[in-house]
């Protein structure tokens, strides 16, 4: 109760501030209601599969072209969000961590999927799976038209 009275006590002084009219105490309690669903954030649900090598990189090398053809079928089929390598500090190769974030209903639904990459099915990675609640955050898509390029930050 106390954190809704400051923010409406907060809100009604931005308000006079701005000098916009004070609302009534109904449209505040109107205001406070939909910026605590805004609040509780995006609230997305997707999983995280985090794979880490179990034999020397020389091994996880000759299964990199059927994984890479495996993440651009995934990716086509919008099933993958995105997905990279780690590199472990000081490291010349890179023989550390990888995570590939994808969409799916449930971990059963998830782990097919990551069974299926051809690192996990060869044995040369293992994985672990999150399901991730994603609520805060910020991604910047910037599209040229002229080029058809784009740039994420």
């Amino acid at each position: 109760m106390k954190t809704k009275r400051k923010l409406k006590n907060i809100a009604s002084l931005l308000f006079l501030m701005l000098g916009v009219p004070t609302l009534t105490l109904q449209a505040q309690d109107d205001v406070l209601a939909e910026a605590e669903k805004l609040n509780t954030g995006m609230n997305k649900e997707v999983y995280l599969y985090v794979t880490e090598p179990v034999v020397p990189f020389d091994e996880v090398a000759k299964v990199l072209p059927d994984h890479m053809d495996f993440v651009h079928k995934i990716e086509n089929q919008g099933t993958m969000i995105m997905g990279g390598q780690t590199t472990i500090e000081g490291a010349s190769d890179a023989g550390g961590y990888g995570a590939i974030m994808i969409r799916a209903n449930s971990f059963e639904e998830a782990r097919r999927i990551a069974d299926q990459d051809p690192m996990h099915k060869t044995g040369v990675r293992k994985y672990t799976l999150y399901r991730w609640n994603i609520n805060e955050g910020e991604l910047n898509v910037r599209l040229k038209l002229s080029d058809a390029s784009f740039v994420i930050d």
